[in-house]
């Protein structure tokens, strides 16, 4: 009997599941672009944003329409971008150590943030070829397969995004169709990539090689009504941001406390150099690799020049906040950062641990020895190791773990001996106690006299709850312009929107509540937002009827402060299908709750 054959995936019925494929927000889909631009040779990579007006609930705001990465690399011939868009067949496996290998990067990104990806490829000056790849028609069946690349010149708008100088070779992709962007404005969008775009490419935008340098850019186009055409806004060259702060010319230099007679000047000491402590290795199947470690602290000069400038804890200034914002141990592979991973850090209340700085770095030879994955997200097998318990399970004492495992898994034992070493240098923490730093007066947030006691005690719950399980934004102090944009959903009149706003950012306030009809029979609604997570009480739900609006106001604020544990937990949700399910429990027990309570006896 012959049976008729069937693929092993459907494209149509697997494309909405592929779609949720692990990145951690926009910043990190971009970077598999860029990674592509730089492995083909670019020395500019443009990151240019398309900006419209758009009416949201009677009020006009921006915006993004498309997204578009142009570089001016070496460009693809047409079999090349063909494979291109197909998953698991890129060129960059070809270079075992280069940063793109797994075949991923492109498809797996662009679906993650959007339905339309196009790709425009040329090279010595000829003509580019075309293709897309169109999430709808794929879900309706009608693309089935990668349509072949055609020639076609590039739109008008993204020539003209190249200033008038389109390079001889080069490589545009555009984005459109943006239905899962993290941030929709340009200003939102610059403001929580530059950060993470200048630490993940520090090593690039500042490589001693000036051959080998890459100029990262950030511009904004916004479209003219009036002319029908777009206005570029004043582009932005990123900055290195390096959480070990040795380098110079960086991110820390433009918060607006920065004591200017530091300027071109490292703020850290460096206690581990990378060089003299690399490990050459070699794996039981004969690949060979290496890792090294590099450590900082942070000068007693700069500390004490803090101290001068404030009259509170030094970590409350801009520049404390910023270096909170990379705390934990930095993974470099092949020059560029995988991860920042927090659950290395010391447990500290006063995150003392921003003082420090710890990174690894090691080549793609070793990504299965570290577990990096395909979207290049993270190196699983990096985490403090467990030896008490691994010794539990060898039977021997905790000193004798490695040695013990050596013969019967040597790979496991090499990785244990990194792991140990990585939490070694983490002691760079005791060099603080040593350089005996005076970190300001410290005062625990206890908000004004204005602050809703509920938001004041979910926030402080919110920020030592970051501290063991961090989410993308935790550490980013929270944007004026976003919070007001964030707020004035929830119709204020505009004293009362500038009170809330200021309130929010002078409290430090993370988890705000409002008191409002909401939807149907949903008893709270969650908003979140970079550094703060809003959650709307519905007013009109049975349950706030009959009892919350009854009740003490210490029993309010124990219900508020429960209902943010839930927030928390949305926030914390490991990829958006996750995040989706509980938003979908959350309205349904609202809905069954509300019934519930619809009787007569209440």
């Amino acid at each position: 009997m012959s049976l008729p054959q069937h693929p092993y995936v459907r494209p149509s019925q697997v494309i909405g599941s592929m779609r949720d494929n692990g990145y951690k927000n926009t910043a990190y889909a971009l970077a598999e672009l860029i990674d592509n631009s730089i492995q083909a040779g670019a020395k500019t990579v443009r990151f240019v944003c398309f900006e419209a007006y758009e009416k949201v609930n009677a009020t006009s705001r921006r915006r993004i329409q498309k997204i578009a990465i142009l570089d001016d690399g070496y460009g693809m011939d047409e079999e090349t971008l063909y494979m291109a868009l197909e998953f698991g067949a890129s060129k960059n496996k070809e270079d075992p150590e280069g940063m793109g290998k797994f075949g991923m990067g492109l498809p797996n990104s662009s679906i993650s943030q959007c339905k339309k990806t196009e790709v425009w490829s040329w090279q010595n000056g000829n003509r580019p070829y075309y293709t897309y790849l169109d999430v709808d028609e794929i879900e309706s069946g009608k693309q089935e397969t990668i349509p072949y690349p055609e020639i076609k010149d590039l739109d008008n708008i993204i020539a003209d995004a190249y200033k008038g100088s389109v390079p001889n070779s080069g490589t545009v992709i555009v984005w459109s169709s943006l239905d899962r962007l993290h941030w929709k404005t340009s200003i939102a969008l610059l403001k929580h990539t530059q950060n993470l775009i200048g630490r993940m490419y520090r090593y690039m935008i500042q490589h001693k090689d000036e051959s080998k340098r890459v100029r990262i850019v950030f511009e904004n186009q916004l479209f003219d009504e009036s002319t029908g055409g777009y206005k570029s806004e004043n582009p932005v060259s990123f900055k290195a941001n390096d959480p070990l702060y040795l380098m110079t010319d960086t991110v820390v230099e433009d918060a607006k406390d920065f004591p200017s007679d530091f300027k071109g000047q490292s703020l850290f000491d460096i206690s581990l150099d990378g060089q003299s402590n690399r490990e050459e290795i070699e794996l039981s199947d004969g690949t060979k690799g290496y890792y090294c470690i590099r450590a900082s602290s942070v000068k007693k000069s700069f500390a004490e020049k803090l101290t001068e400038q404030t009259n509170s804890k030094i970590g409350s200034t801009d520049v404390g906040r910023q270096f909170a914002s990379n705390i934990g141990l930095s993974i470099i592979r092949s020059g560029r950062e995988l991860d920042l991973k927090r659950d290395f850090k010391i447990k500290d209340n006063y995150q003392k641990d921003r003082y420090i700085g710890v990174e690894v770095h090691f080549p793609p030879s070793l990504d299965n020895f570290f577990g990096v994955t395909n979207n290049k997200q993270s190196a699983t097998k990096i985490q403090p190791a467990n030896l008490p318990e691994i010794a539990l399970q060898e039977g021997v004492d905790e000193a004798e773990v490695i040695s013990a495992i050596k013969e019967s898994d040597p790979d496991h034992a090499l990785l244990l001996e990194c792991l140990a070493k990585i939490e070694g240098a983490f002691e760079t923490f005791n060099e603080l106690k040593l350089k005996n730093i005076t970190y300001g007066k410290v005062t625990k947030n206890q908000g004004s006299e204005n602050a809703d006691p509920a938001s004041v005690i979910a926030s402080n719950a919110e920020e030592q709850r970051s501290n063991e399980y961090p989410t993308a934004g935790d550490f980013e102090p929270a944007d004026r312009d976003e919070v007001r944009e964030a707020l004035s959903e929830y119709s204020y009149t505009k004293t009362e929107l500038e009170e809330l706003t200021t309130n929010v950012i002078d409290n430090n306030i993370k988890v705000q509540f409002i008191e409002k009809e909401g939807p149907l029979t949903t008893l709270f609604d969650i908003s979140l937002n970079q550094g703060l997570t809003l959650i709307q009480i519905n007013n009109e739900h049975n349950f706030y009827r009959n009892f919350m609006s009854k009740a003490t106001e210490r029993d309010q604020m124990l219900l508020k402060v429960c209902l943010a544990a839930w927030g928390r937990m949305e926030k914390e949700a490991p990829t958006d299908e996750v995040r989706r399910r509980y938003r979908l429990s959350r309205e349904k027990w609202g809905e069954v709750l509300d019934g519930y309570l619809n009787q007569d006896e209440y």
